[in-house]
């Protein structure tokens, strides 16, 4: 009876053991065929990047993977499944230019908001940007302008980007600049073709919507360039970017919201309109840290030149943050001993100095010319462009 007991005993034990062995074998098989699975993925992923890499600079096919409705470049939807569309207009996607803009800022909100000012309390500082706003002050920060700005965007019932600049995975936008060379060139309806058009300070479209378009997403503009009925120049819902330059700049905006009747008039180098009658709820704040990256990043000015970028260079790099694809049209200032040319497209007259004296003229061209070669954003009146959209 012992015997027996111990037999069928061993018996179960080596039943154990071969079942045991049975499931350790079923493991490792299936590590295996999930292993040779993401081989195969891998392999398949890399043989798509280097195809579209090498095709899509040259207008080539996009595959779409996914059962999910996506948006073409020209804004129409695909349908389920795997579709094939031609987008050369993504070819200078967010991670081909990342490195060719010198940043690594992950986390990147283009506006003020409440929310982002309690978070410069919460040290120490999570991201570069929010220890640039507590330590610089404006243009680049809000080191003595925290409270002034917290109260300003009291007034503000909306603060973030809407939704709708991020529906469409292929973005393509403009940056339409104020220079007279887009004077006679008739872009109107290729600028407009855009699906974001960003334009600049208080340069006027409808008569003039045969060169520069009729249409405006968003406008940036400080105390001097804004216009008093900003709804005459813009559509209903364009957002509307105030851009900080000075201390001066919040306490102008509060008292054109509050409408009060002690206005500021000192400080400003052209006196600002005494009335803003635009839609509200359309208003936003740019973060000042868009013009220190502007400034710093790109441009790459020495922080002793006391200089910063101009309107069109920070709405440029804006744009590089929230679009796919960045093309420019009418950037460019005459040269310096070129005394007829008009400055902007809709004057006949020369600037100011004190519109140009706090700018690096000279590095914004060289970093224009330097991003066009590289593919990083087109002008419209290059002739690659042009020969490549007809």
């Amino acid at each position: 009876m012992i015997t027996i007991r111990w037999g069928v005993h061993g018996d179960s034990m080596n039943a154990r053991s071969v079942a045991g062995r049975l499931v350790l074998a079923l493991f490792q098989w299936k590590r295996l065929v999930i292993l040779l699975c993401v081989g195969l993925c891998m392999k398949e992923l890399y043989y798509v990047m280097n195809t579209l890499e090498s095709h899509v600079g040259q207008g080539g096919l996009y595959l779409l993977f996914g059962g999910g409705l996506f948006m073409d470049s020209s804004g129409q939807e695909l349908g389920d499944g795997t579709t094939w569309r031609h987008v050369g207009a993504c070819q200078r996607r967010f991670m081909w230019r990342k490195p060719f803009l010198g940043r690594s800022e992950s986390h990147w909100k283009p506006f003020l908001t409440s929310k982002s000012l309690y978070s410069l309390m919460d040290r120490p500082f999570r991201q570069k940007a929010e220890e640039v706003l507590w330590f610089h002050e404006l243009p680049f920060g809000l080191q003595s302008s925290v409270l002034s700005a917290f109260s300003t965007l009291q007034l503000l019932p909306e603060q973030e980007l809407p939704g709708s600049f991020g529906r469409l995975w292929c973005q393509r936008c403009i940056v339409v600049g104020n220079g007279y060379s887009i004077h006679g060139q008739r872009f109107g309806n290729l600028i407009d073709s855009h699906h974001v058009i960003i334009r600049l300070n208080d340069a006027p479209v409808k008569e003039y919507k045969k060169d520069v378009g009729e249409r405006t997403s968003i406008r940036l503009f400080f105390p001097e360039s804004a216009l008093p009925n900003p709804l005459e120049n813009n559509d209903n819902d364009t957002l509307m970017v105030f851009v900080p330059f000075k201390p001066l700049d919040f306490l102008w905006l509060r008292e054109v919201l509050l409408k009060t009747r002690n206005k500021t008039k000192v400080g400003f180098w052209r006196q600002p309109p005494q009335q803003w009658n635009g839609n509200i709820s359309q208003l936003r704040i740019l973060n000042p840290y868009v013009t220190y990256e502007a400034t710093y990043k790109l441009l790459q000015l020495n922080a002793s030149s006391r200089r910063y970028a101009t309107t069109g260079i920070i709405a440029l790099n804006l744009a590089l943050h929230i679009c796919q694809e960045v093309n420019i049209a009418g950037f460019g200032y005459p040269g310096n001993h070129d005394n007829t040319t008009p400055i902007h497209y809709y004057n006949t007259g020369r600037s100011r100095k004190e519109e140009l004296i706090q700018h690096n003229l000279t590095a914004e061209r060289n970093w224009l010319l330097k991003m066009i070669e590289w593919g990083v954003i087109a002008d419209l009146a290059s002739p690659a462009f042009q020969a490549q959209n007809h």
